[in-house]
């Protein structure tokens, strides 16, 4: 009876959040209520929940529509009229028998050729009103200890998955729109054994700071040395092109929109390719060489947050190409269960993450850093003084050099800048050089190497 009624208040959380334009889609099946609704508004939603949409852009009438559990194939087909449409199907993401909607293409006759991308690069973000912390709105994380368990938790919340992770049995799941998804989360966890659920939490870039210390400028190395050397994965806001030598940067992806070339919008993550590669050293650094490739990876929207399970998938994307070090100048105060396993399960992988501590100086606990399997960094200046805005505590394992002049400015102009973001990024680069010079170290190892000063100094 207990699981009745709390099946039964998940089922009111949801109605009692559901707006004037509602669309929902489970298999083939969509529900959809709009008024005078623009089609690319429509669309857009649809992109959401996995589906890409390619349109001509010129093409967004108003539509009003009302479908109750219609075949998707028939509901494309007369809100697309009269215009022509290819639908794309795939397997589903579990492997499952069934096949899922993974692309509509729209367009007038003999226009294929000006369709773009309606696939956002921005996360549609919400705040938990109990802790302010953010997440994805309208999506859930899900493990459960069966498919049949999942299946039955989608049927009770009206849940689509439109994504999962195999190795860890963690599924993606949409929701009609205006959910509380915290609220839901809760609810599900209250029943025993059932499953585990979360938001899709977001992390937002550790700001980095323009600074008029009185340091040389720096400048970009001119060759790049690669040979035989530790591959480390920048998970940050991408790379713009043209940056740096040819070939220091082996493989890219954007995570958040992979149909895209890559991009970085506001220049953070080049800045951390540039610290990460050894192309450009922070100020203070005493250590020569160290030049090592790296694996882009556009974890951040064009806002500059990334999500855990966009985490996830960066981080298989990097150890399919062959990273052991991956960089991460990024977090919050705010815990996540499926973070903290997404870290160890990196970990167990053989990986070693590396994260900056935050650039606000609270003593309080920043995430990943603070995570047992991640390695914590602060910043420092030049002469080896903790830097001020550097945090601090338990959590963080070393101090390293967190001031640089770099080529590429963070929403702004190229300049001299400072933050534990320099920091993390230098850290794994030191990481991974040692590993291109000791590359049967064990983590065990490379941690106590870390504690021992031996990193830096290698």
């Amino acid at each position: 009876m207990k699981k009745v009624w709390t099946y039964a208040a998940i089922f009111m959380l949801l109605v009692s959040n559901a707006l004037a334009f509602d669309l929902r889609i489970a298999g083939e099946k969509i529900y959809l209520h709009a008024v005078e609704e623009p089609l690319q508004n429509i669309l857009r939603r649809m992109a959401q929940q996995g589906i890409r949409v390619l349109i001509d852009p010129q093409l967004n009438p108003d539509i009003s529509a009302v479908f109750e559990n219609r075949d998707i194939r028939e509901a494309i087909a007369e809100i697309v009229k009269p215009y022509d449409h290819v639908l794309v199907w795939e397997k589903a993401p579990d492997k499952s028998s069934f096949f899922r909607l993974s692309e509509i293409q729209i367009f007038r006759p003999g226009g294929k050729d000006i369709m773009r991308d309606l696939g956002s690069r921005v996360f549609s973000l919400a705040e938990d009103r109990k802790d302010g912390a953010l997440f994805v709105r309208d999506e859930l994380l899900l493990r459960a200890r069966s498919r049949a368990a999942v299946e039955k938790l989608l049927g009770k919340i009206g849940g689509t998955v439109s994504d999962k992770h195999e190795a860890l049995g963690i599924y993606k799941v949409r929701l009609p729109p205006g959910s509380d998804i915290p609220a839901i989360a809760d609810k599900i966890n209250s029943l025993p054994g059932v499953a585990q659920a979360a938001p899709d939490f977001a992390y937002p870039i550790n700001n980095l700071y323009r600074t008029d210390l009185s340091l040389p400028s720096g400048e970009i190395a001119k060759v790049f040395h690669k040979d035989g050397k530790v591959p480390v994965a920048v998970l940050d806001s991408g790379l713009m092109p043209g940056i740096g030598s040819d070939g220091f940067v082996i493989a890219s992806l954007d995570a958040v929109s992979p149909t895209n070339p890559m991009s970085d919008n506001v220049g953070h993550g080049t800045q951390m390719a540039l610290i990460a590669s050894g192309l450009v050293k922070p100020f203070g650094a005493t250590t020569d060489g160290g030049q090592i490739p790296v694996i882009a990876i556009r974890a951040m929207d064009d806002n500059g947050f990334t999500t855990d399970f966009t985490i996830l998938k960066s981080i298989d994307y990097a150890m399919g190409k062959g990273a052991r070090v991956i960089s991460l100048s990024w977090g919050s105060a705010n815990e996540s269960v499926f973070l903290e396993k997404i870290m160890d399960y990196a970990v167990s992988k053989g990986m070693i993450v590396v994260a900056s501590v935050g650039n606000e100086p609270t003593g309080k606990p920043v995430y990943p850093a603070a995570y047992p399997a991640v390695i914590g960094v602060g910043a420092v200046y030049p002469d080896g003084k903790t830097w001020e805005k550097s945090n601090y505590g338990s959590f963080v394992d070393l101090y390293a050099h967190g001031f640089a002049a770099l080529p590429v400015g963070y929403k702004g102009n190229p300049g001299i800048y400072g933050g534990t973001s320099i920091s993390a990024a230098f850290v794994a680069n030191r990481i991974a050089d040692y590993l291109s010079k000791y590359p049967e170290s064990s983590i065990q190892q490379i941690k106590a190497a870390v504690h021992d000063n031996k990193i830096l100094m290698n």
